[in-house]
Parts: C-alpha cells; sequence; structure tokens
C-alpha cells in the first residue's frame, strides 16, 4: 500500500494566512471575539460572546463598513477588503478585530485592513 503524500511547497502556514494588523481567525469556531481600538489614546478591548453578535450588515462602499449589533451595542468597523472578516464572523471563527490608523489614503495597504472600530453603548 503506496502512502500519500501532499505537497507542501507553496503554502502558508494557518498563522500567516489568518491573522495580520487587522486581527485574528482561527481555524475552528471560538466563543467570543475581542475588538481592539484606541479611544483617545487609550487601548480598550471590548469582548462579545458570539452569542450576543444579534445580526450585522456588510456595506461595500469606500471604505467598507460591517455594522454589528451585539445586545444593546453598536459596533462599527471601517475599513477595506474585509470580505475575510464577514467569512469569519458567520462561521464564529474571528477571534479579533483590531484598528490601525493611517494617515494618508494613498498609504494604504494591500489586503484586509481595519482603520477604525466604533462602539456606541448605551451604558
Amino acid at each position: 500500500m503506496a502512502l500519500k503524500t501532499r505537497n507542501i511547497e507553496g503554502q502558508t502556514t494557518f498563522a500567516e494566512k489568518y491573522s495580520g494588523s487587522w486581527g485574528e481567525i482561527l481555524h475552528e469556531e471560538t466563543r467570543c471575539v475581542h475588538f481592539v481600538r484606541d479611544y483617545k489614546g487609550v487601548e480598550e478591548i471590548w469582548t462579545y460572546p458570539y452569542e450576543a453578535l444579534l445580526r450585522w450588515v456588510w456595506k461595500k462602499c469606500e471604505p467598507e463598513e460591517i455594522e454589528i449589533l451585539a445586545g444593546g451595542d453598536t459596533i462599527k468597523i471601517i475599513g477595506y477588503d474585509m470580505e475575510r472578516l464577514v467569512e469569519a464572523l458567520e462561521k464564529k471563527r474571528l477571534r479579533r478585530i483590531e484598528q490601525r490608523a493611517t494617515r494618508f489614503a494613498a498609504a494604504q495597504p494591500e489586503g484586509c485592513y481595519v482603520t477604525e472600530i466604533k462602539i456606541d453603548s448605551p451604558r
């Protein structure tokens, strides 16, 4: 019986493919998602269990926007090339989303990039 082999040349590792300055996606379901943002010079990490995410709307404009209703809070993620984030939300694999502010629109990097996370909480 011959052993089956795979060609691993040219494949990227999971960590390289599913993490970056924009956040982290796991290859299995996770229980919660972390929103990391800079609020008035202070890093804030807002964590929500997936059960609290009621719905989300992906607006494919320039820049793109994902609006998430989580409990009573409204979370807006603004950035570019965010299809990967939406797919990960649908599969409960998105673990962390992190904003990275840029100074010039012309300096936008290629691929997924989150420029702003806004959280409106009535509390």
